[in-house]
């Protein structure tokens, strides 16, 4: 059985996403896999993994937002900025009041600016960072916009402070404790973090690690398996007939003809549209070239849609 689409682990304290792949793609036999969003060995949580044919998806799937609980702890900065890393600084957290915590974390709402730590997969000149880290070396990283959606305070216990942020795709949280803690005064690092959503993907879809070890076979895996149409939920779809598939198949332009029987849902020119066969696999992703609203209209010979990527869940 060839597994295609993607598969949601809950990735285990101590393993990297590369390390979650790589036993993935062996338990299961699986030719072709990949992850969607990169957590430290110390993060848990929602890891989106790509099989087979769902590796093609991958720079179609939004992944904002994402979302985290997590735990920072007053008082040191680390080499690494979270617990596994060097303390590199300490200062007393002790006279740090409730408002002086609550009115920095508030501070961070909305759109900030991060630079990209050393010791992450970011890459320069085709390398990534952390290599260099290693090394003892640091180069300058350019600092990029990300936002912060909400941010909330779950608990305060000091010199820990327990949260929950929701961001956009690229926000390092790591970096995101740090600066609040400077901006406290005392400094800080992230000391805890649990993905617990990245884009449509919730921790509710995840299969707990210890649960998928002992799945056996690709058949027992199916209950857990996102199919590569589902992965696509709320986009237009074209349901193609018997000869509009082999169109596709063979690389054939889609004119306005084709599709003047077919029962078409609104959409706008330059999106993004999902092909499904009778059968409901996903067969391609779609680029209009015109409106829904108008190709009823359209000359007949116009070009519709422009085919951007095809699947085949039998290669």
């Amino acid at each position: 059985m060839r597994i295609n689409g993607l598969l949601i682990v809950d990735k285990p304290e101590g393993m990297t996403s590369l390390g979650v792949v790589k036993e993935v793609k062996y338990q299961f036999k699986i030719e072709k896999a990949g992850h969607i969003g990169t957590l430290d060995p110390f993060a848990t949580g929602v890891l989106p993994i790509v099989m087979n044919e769902g590796t093609k998806l991958v720079p179609f799937l939004e992944e904002n937002p994402k979302e985290y609980e997590a735990t920072l702890k007053l008082g040191e900065e680390t080499a690494t900025d979270d617990p596994e890393g060097e303390v590199i600084s300490q200062k007393s957290w002790e006279r740090v009041t409730s408002e002086q915590i609550h009115s920095a974390f508030e501070s961070f709402l909305g759109k900030i600016r991060q630079t990209p730590p050393m010791f992450s997969a970011k890459k320069v000149c085709g390398k990534p960072l952390y290599r260099l880290a290693r090394k003892g070396m640091e180069v300058d990283r350019e600092e990029k916009e990300v936002e912060i959606f909400d941010l909330q305070i779950k608990d305060l216990d000091p010199p820990h402070v327990a949260f929950k942020v929701s961001c956009s795709r690229g926000t390092y949280i790591r970096v995101l404790a740090r600066d609040i803690g400077r901006k406290i005064g005392c400094g800080a690092h992230l000391f805890k973090l649990r993905r617990i959503r990245s884009g449509s993907f919730l921790l509710s879809h995840a299969v707990p690690w210890h649960e998928l070890k002992k799945i056996s076979g690709g058949e027992a895996l199916a209950p857990w398996l996102i199919s590569l149409k589902e992965a696509l939920s709320g986009w237009p779809e074209v349901v193609g007939n018997d000869c509009l598939v082999k169109k596709i198949r063979f690389g054939q332009e889609m004119r306005v003809r084709d599709f003047l029987s077919e029962d078409l849902r609104s959409f706008e020119k330059g999106q993004w549209l999902k092909m499904t066969s009778p059968e409901e696999e996903l067969v391609a992703i779609l680029r209009s070239e015109i409106r829904g609203s108008e190709i009823y209209r359209a000359d007949p010979e116009k070009v519709a849609f422009q085919t951007v990527r095809v699947f085949n869940p039998y290669s």
